[in-house]
């Protein structure tokens, strides 16, 4: 299921008071707003794309130097894989390419589904103060 937000000037206005707040750093544009939390282990960000119905779309990426090494790891495990496959040794994809990767797409799915939450929490949060 996709989770999106509408596009309204109120939501524009909570998604700045989530950054003037401190929860998150970022900017919102009219088209896209990307927002990193303000915590700790913040290598990660959240991505608002705006969609043909004008609403928009939540993804969940890594930050730059974080995203490319996934890419190159993902990449040189697939290679070396098919090499020992190719040259028989049929452990070694297992435990050092299928488990480890395994491992860390379950951890960012479940990261995921955690900061999605917690951003739709502080936005419900912030929509209810307005009407107080």
């Amino acid at each position: 299921m996709r989770r999106t937000i509408t596009k309204s000037d109120k939501n524009l206005k909570i998604l700045n008071k989530l950054i003037t707040s401190g929860f998150y750093n970022g900017y919102v544009g009219v088209d896209k707003f990307e927002l990193t939390p303000n915590r700790f282990t913040n290598n990660h960000r959240l991505i608002g794309v705006l969609n043909d119905s004008e609403n928009y779309d939540l993804k969940f990426d890594l930050k730059f130097p974080m995203n490319v090494a996934a890419k190159l790891l993902l990449g040189f495990g697939i290679l070396t894989s098919i090499i020992m496959l190719i040259i028989g040794n049929w452990l070694f994809p297992i435990f050092f390419f299928i488990i480890p990767f395994l491992i860390f797409y379950i951890a960012f799915k479940v990261n995921e589904k955690k900061e999605i939450g917690l951003f739709t929490d502080k936005l419900l949060e912030f929509h209810k103060t307005e009407f107080d």
